[in-house]
């Protein structure tokens, strides 16, 4: 082909190219009003519906609120029949027992079930027949006190073709330390989350059945407490990120070398609280106990 006609050709081809985007082009425009025409239906539809649900609620409400109800007309009583209804009211609520009142059921608790059959030394469920399919229900709370149980593992060494075979030590919380995480966990639950004094937890442990001495309690929580320094900044992290944060500051007694007038090495200091409003997480910031605004300023930045 001569150079002319090759240039012919890809001109052609140019165009048919530009063509076929122009049509595609089209088609993409016609289908962005598409999707925007059923947004839009989208979005009036949930606006009806929010609509329907509001008067819904509102009808639900004046419906139960009884200020609002029309009484119908009620024709005048008698005295002596005035107290036959009031005493068929009072022998409902007896039969009812415990006048009325609903049981908590607690259904975030751990449940256990039980099967009870009759006793009794004459009863063969081979001859009974049930009198009710459905069986009565009893329920019965139980509280398990704090339990400390001693787990001594007795590890084996082989030697097979060899080669040492050992049972695997089980896991500790700390290098060289007896105490397992749940142990760990409870400790910090009762410092931490329960506000404990170290000598109240050891009391605590004392009173059911396990003696901690008071120097290995504090050598425990220490541990523990660095390991929570990662999850502090990244709460920070977090709390200080959040567009919309609320902070204050409250008292707080902190211990201190120095004795005051009452003979107590105690003090009032200060915390402040930073809170995300969005991610709802709290962010507690001490400086010394100062209460001054430089020290959150400081942090917001």
């Amino acid at each position: 082909m001569k150079k002319d006609e090759i240039i012919e050709l890809l001109k052609e081809q140019i165009k048919g190219l530009r063509d076929d985007n122009n049509r595609l082009l089209d088609q993409i425009d016609a289908l962005i009003k598409e999707v925007s025409s059923l947004k839009e239906a989208l979005l009036q539809k949930g606006e009806s519906l929010s609509k329907q649900q509001r008067l819904t609620k509102g009808l639900a409400k004046l419906v139960s609120n009884t200020s609002e109800q029309q009484q119908a007309p009620q024709s005048a009583i008698s005295e002596e029949e005035r107290q036959k209804i009031e005493a068929e009211k009072a022998d409902k609520r007896k039969a009812r027992k415990n006048n009325g009142a609903k049981r908590d059921m607690h259904y975030e608790m751990e449940e256990e079930e039980h099967v009870v059959y009759p006793d009794d030394p004459d009863f063969d469920i081979n001859k009974a027949r049930l009198f009710t399919t459905v069986p009565r229900i009893c329920v019965r709370y139980e509280c398990v006190p704090m339990r400390f149980i001693k787990h001594v593992y007795k590890i084996h060494t082989y030697t097979q073709e060899g080669r040492l075979f050992e049972g695997k030590t089980p896991a500790s919380a700390f290098l060289n330390s007896s105490y397992d995480g749940s142990f760990i966990a409870g400790l910090m639950e009762l410092r931490y989350i329960q506000s404990l004094p170290v000598e109240r937890i050891i009391n605590y442990f004392e009173s059911h059945g396990f003696t901690l001495k008071k120097p290995t309690a504090h050598k425990l929580i220490e541990k523990a407490s660095s390991l929570f320094e990662n999850l502090y900044k990244c709460i920070r992290q977090t709390a200080l990120s959040d567009p919309y944060k609320a902070a204050d500051e409250t008292y707080y007694k902190i211990l201190v070398p120095e004795k005051n007038s009452k003979g107590k090495g105690v003090r009032k200091g200060y915390l402040w609280v930073v809170v995300g409003i969005n991610t709802r997480m709290i962010y507690l910031l001490y400086d010394d106990g100062s209460r001054s605004e430089r020290v959150i300023l400081n942090e917001l930045g």
